[in-house]
């Protein structure tokens, strides 16, 4: 009985290790669409001479909303959903971010020119963007509730810097 018990409570301890395990490894993808929307976006950058604004004013994440409800550990099978119908379809299908699978996270991502202010992000901490902006920019947003808990993990990147803002990885 006591060994069945000691089991008992290493399977359990083991489970949730592993789950944490797997919640954090969702965040990866995140981080790899943000870097994949990065090299997209400096690839247009140099076919166009300026960043590609993909998320209209008042647009919704995207391929699916992770904040709307019903949606909190949903997955879209593909990043580019035939006939979804989403108001930003055209633009992420311009820019083309190279993607792996099935996604988890909602994306925006705005740009503009030296001459337009930078887009507060809709999630996460105040940033002071510098005014006016030094050259073209722009901002990476990714927003998902893999573990339907109610609080999301989120990641923010731009142009003007290398690195990644993340809050609440694994959440």
């Amino acid at each position: 009985m006591v060994v069945l018990l000691i089991m008992g409570v290493l399977a359990t301890i083991g489970f949730a290790a592993v789950r944490r395990h797997v919640r954090a490894a969702w965040g990866a993808e995140a981080l790899g669409m943000v870097q994949s929307i990065r090299a997209a976006q400096e690839r247009w950058r140099s076919e166009n001479m300026m960043y590609l604004n993909v998320s209209s004013p008042g647009a919704s994440w995207f391929p699916l909303d992770p904040t709307a409800s019903g949606n909190e550990n949903m997955r879209s099978p593909f990043f580019f959903p035939p006939g979804t119908g989403h108001i930003d379809n055209d633009e992420w299908l311009a820019l083309r971010p190279t993607v792996s699978g099935p996604v988890r996270f909602g994306y925006m991502v705005n740009a503009g020119h030296p001459d337009q202010p930078m887009t507060v992000p809709v999630a996460g901490p105040s940033v002071t963007w510098p005014s006016p902006p030094p050259d073209n920019w722009y901002v990476i947003q990714a927003l998902g509730d893999t573990d339907a808990n109610g609080v999301a993990s989120y990641y923010r990147a731009s142009n003007l810097g290398g690195d990644i803002l993340v809050e609440n990885a694994g959440e």
